[in-house]
């Protein structure tokens, strides 16, 4: 859905660009589960998307599950292999799902839908485009648009106040930012629409000020400014008192 020359622009900024791995969409979105440590009656699924660049196998080397399961340990935790290739094809969320979400959510899984950096605009275009489907979502440090876009909104004086223009027939690859903060207007606007979102974000990154435009449409105690940059270790020392506060309101026990 989203262009890849937009992509590249945005994350080339952040130094992210200087190696990293595409994948191949021609192939299944792979995947690697990890039992939850702990019994549960409703056995929550949490789904993760990688930043740009890392796939299944970086999200390991980070030890991103045993962080989750270190806050949540009634959770089964699934990195999914959901690398470039797919947004750069226009085919992520089809083939999300088909291949990963749908036959859990089929399966009557409550899955909460987590995504970093890159990840976290694929988290957002799914619920934009299958809109309560998912338990809740956690964005960390999530990509959200380009500058102007996000100049626009602040200049408005926010998303609430922020008028995007006519809807369109569809989010395409052109217009894919302006529709995710339409959504994120939507709500702002009523509540009762949004699933439950957590994010987080260092204070030193590139990307805090999209951050802080989305935490001021979320309930107070849902938004964590951590100390650092766009890193996992920045992200996963400050995701743990964001699963543990997940845990402690999903239900999910």
């Amino acid at each position: 859905m989203a262009s890849i020359k937009t992509f590249l622009i945005a994350l080339a900024c952040l130094g992210l660009a200087a190696c990293f791995t595409i994948g191949d969409s021609r192939r299944p979105i792979a995947s690697e589960s990890f039992a939850a440590p702990a019994e549960s009656i409703q056995r929550p699924l949490v789904i993760v998307l990688p930043g740009f660049g890392v796939g299944v196998q970086g999200m390991k080397d980070h030890g991103v599950a045993q962080a989750i399961q270190e806050a949540w340990p009634e959770a089964e935790v699934q990195l999914a292999d959901a690398t470039f290739a797919y947004y750069r094809d226009g085919n992520l969320i089809q083939r999300l799902h088909e291949e990963v979400i749908g036959p859990a959510a089929r399966a009557g899984r409550r899955i909460w839908l987590v995504g970093a950096s890159l990840g976290g605009m694929g988290v957002l275009l799914y619920e934009h485009e299958h809109p309560g489907e998912l338990a809740g979502i956690v964005l960390f440090a999530p990509f959200l648009g380009d500058r102007r876009l996000l100049e626009e909104i602040s200049a408005a004086g926010g998303a609430r106040a922020w008028n995007p223009g006519p809807a369109p027939a569809e989010a395409t690859s052109e217009n894919y930012q302006r529709e995710v903060w339409r959504m994120i207007k939507t709500w702002a606007e009523r509540p009762e629409t949004a699933p439950p979102v957590w994010l987080a974000c260092g204070d030193e990154d590139r990307l805090v000020a999209g951050a802080r435009l989305l935490a001021a449409t979320l309930p107070q105690g849902r938004y964590f400014e951590l100390k650092g940059g766009h890193t996992w270790n920045t992200w996963l020392n400050g995701g743990k008192t964001v699963f543990a506060n997940v845990r402690e309101t999903s239900g999910n026990l």
